[in-house]
Parts: C-alpha cells; sequence; structure tokens
C-alpha cells in the first residue's frame, strides 16, 4: 500500500520532437476521458500500467494493415523472443491496440495490425530503458555548427522545480565541485573522455551510441536543445544516478489549468531516495552542472535544471504533448524496458482483400 504523498513536486520536460514527436505544438487532448482529478482512470490489462485504455482505434474503412517485424541485435533464442512479445502485447492491451497481432516466430516478432496504427505498432517494440545522468559539460551549437558555451544562469523563482533549459531560465548555483565524480582529473580516462566530448559531431543529431553504455561510466551524447527547432547539444554525462528501472508507475494525465498533456512518474523506494540524493547535489551547482540528462533508448531527450531538492519520489513530464503520444510513452515507461532491444527490420503493408 502506497502511503501518502506530499504535494507533487513537477518536473517539467519538453521532450523532442525528433526523438519522441511530443513538441510540436501543445496537447490536442480536450480532456475527455480524464478523472476530476485530471488523471487519467489506470487500464485493467496490464499489472503496471499507468494510462487509461482509450477507446480501440478503428481500421479504416478498407481494412488496410501492416506487418511491422523486429529483430535483435543479436539471435535471441525463443524464450527471449517471447518474453518481449508478451511485454508488446501488454503495451498494445494498455494503449487500447485490440486489433493487433504479435507473433514471435523464425528469431523475429512481428506485429500486425491497422496501417492507420502503423506508427503506434512500431513504437510498441521502443526497448524503454530510461535513465537520470548528471551533466559535466554542455556545448550548444549555433545554426552553423560553431560550439558555442552554455547559457550564463539565471534565478528561477519557481523554487522546488526541475525546468528545462529554453522553457525557463536556469537556477542559480553555487560554484561548487561537479555534480558527479568520472574518471580521476588528470588520468588517462579523463583525458581520454575529453578527447571523444571534443571531437563529438552532433550537426545530424544522430542517435548517440555511448549513451547506452555501462551505467557507471561516464559517456557523451548528443541532444537536442529546448524542441525540435533548437540547435543541437552535445553533452558530457556522469554515471546513471536513477535508473528507470526505480519507476514504479507512469500515467498520462490532462494537465490542471489547462497545461495540456503530461506523463507523471512515481519513483520506488530506492528511486526516491537516489532522486532526491542527485538533485539536491545538483541544486548546488552552477550551469550546466546543475542539469541532469533524461536518457531514453541511447538519445538526451531534455535536459532539465534543478533549483531544489526533489524529495517526493514524483515527476512530472511535460512539453506540448498530444494525448496519444503521452499515453504512448507513459505505457513504454510504465511496462518496463522490453528484456531484450529490438530494432524494426521491416514494414510491410498488406495489399487490400
Amino acid at each position: 500500500m502506497r502511503l501518502p504523498r506530499a504535494p507533487r513536486t513537477a518536473l517539467l520536460i519538453c521532450v523532442a520532437a525528433a526523438t519522441l514527436a511530443a513538441c510540436s505544438g501543445s496537447g490536442s487532448g480536450s480532456g475527455s476521458g480524464s478523472g476530476s482529478d485530471g488523471h487519467t482512470s489506470r487500464s485493467a490489462g496490464s499489472a503496471r500500467t499507468g494510462v487509461a485504455a482509450p477507446s480501440a482505434p478503428s481500421a479504416p474503412a478498407d481494412g488496410r494493415r501492416s506487418v511491422v517485424t523486429f529483430a535483435g541485435s543479436s539471435p535471441l533464442g525463443s524464450a527471449a523472443l517471447r518474453h518481449d512479445a508478451d511485454r508488446m502485447r501488454a503495451r498494445a492491451e494498455a494503449l487500447g491496440l485490440t486489433d493487433v497481432r504479435v507473433e514471435a516466430r523464425g528469431g523475429t516478432i512481428t506485429v500486425t495490425g491497422p496501417t492507420a496504427d502503423e506508427k503506434r505498432l512500431t513504437e510498441l517494440g521502443a526497448s524503454g530503458r530510461l535513465g537520470f545522468r548528471p551533466v559535466l559539460a554542455a556545448e550548444t551549437l549555433s545554426p552553423s555548427l560553431t560550439p558555442q558555451p552554455s547559457p550564463s544562469p539565471s534565478p528561477d523563482p519557481a523554487r522546488g522545480r526541475a525546468v528545462t533549459e529554453g522553457l525557463r531560465p536556469r537556477a542559480t548555483g553555487s560554484a561548487s565541485a561537479g555534480a558527479a565524480p568520472g574518471p580521476a582529473e588528470g588520468s588517462a580516462a579523463d583525458a581520454a573522455l575529453q578527447r571523444r566530448f571534443a571531437v563529438l559531431d552532433c550537426s545530424q543529431r544522430r542517435k548517440p551510441t555511448e549513451a547506452d553504455g555501462s551505467a557507471r561510466d561516464s559517456v557523451v551524447a548528443c541532444g537536442a536543445g529546448g524542441g525540435a527547432d533548437s540547435p543541437p547539444v552535445k553533452y558530457l554525462l556522469g554515471p546513471t544516478a536513477v535508473d528507470g528501472a526505480h519507476v514504479a508507475s507512469a500515467e498520462a494525465a490532462y494537465g490542471r489549468q489547462g497545461s495540456g498533456w503530461t506523463v507523471r512518474l512515481d519513483f520506488d523506494s530506492i528511486g526516491t531516495e537516489q532522486f532526491a540524493a542527485v538533485t539536491a547535489d545538483l541544486s548546488a551547482q552552477q550551469a550546466p552542472q546543475n542539469q541532469f540528462a533524461i536518457v531514453l533508448d541511447g538519445a538526451v531527450i531534455s535536459a532539465p535544471s534543478v533549483s531544489q531538492t526533489l524529495g517526493d519520489g514524483e515527476a512530472e513530464i511535460s512539453g506540448g504533448f498530444t494525448r496519444e503520444s503521452a499515453e504512448q510513452l507513459a505505457v513504454t515507461l510504465d511496462s518496463g524496458a522490453l528484456p531484450n532491444p529490438l530494432a524494426v527490420t521491416g514494414v510491410t503493408r498488406l495489399p487490400h482483400t
């Protein structure tokens, strides 16, 4: 049984549209289907669901269907495929995608459903690996791709919030040490890390590879700034401070006061303790070391700054979600990461019958 919590402290995150198509505009939902407190009701179809199962999307009149094929980065056995397929079925059920078939066979997983839902069929295979890493250094690229230093910090009147760079002012911090220990300064590992950061090319907004590395390692990574139209940013990130495995639940909700659709997170007891510790540390730093990067499936989707310890074990992701994109992200996070990461190997549109 959950104990009552203190009032929720919002974590405002604008997710890069290039990654999750969540920053293209204001939420399109009208709030129908939400409870009186702004939360969508929980689906009964999954043990860890956190979003309402919307009314099942109706297939187009012509009945067109698509088949999306997934495979592991390395060959997967039948048991591993079954585990992934089971989780994908649970995601489809939580999303209300009732006219979808998930099958594991021949070393691949196929997802068959209406062509009108093709994007959502593809997203069922998202790994869902989430992590929070402290930012050790950041450079924003100008339109000419010339590295620029991070903006100077300015006071943030919203105490108790982690806010997104580019949307709200950053918190002012004290000049103290880095947010998280990396390799020992002056060591060969530190020199190698600095070289990787210096030569990192984020001009094409390529998906980072190092951010998928060991949670105990410092890495370099690319990410968008405040949104899809913002210049790319390259990051040097410390070891993972909070792993997404400690997200106890996630749910899509239509925000109060007309703020649109959001994704609300609850951490378990370990995640709550870790999140409080890292935000306490970061809130005492100067920019950019008062930020942490939210890394989803190897991509930095946001790097909000911190002004105060966030110790209630709750966070809220916002930033122009539609109902569909908020529900998709919530289900992906709430179901937990796929046991074995998958990649789309093909999409076939079946002939009309």
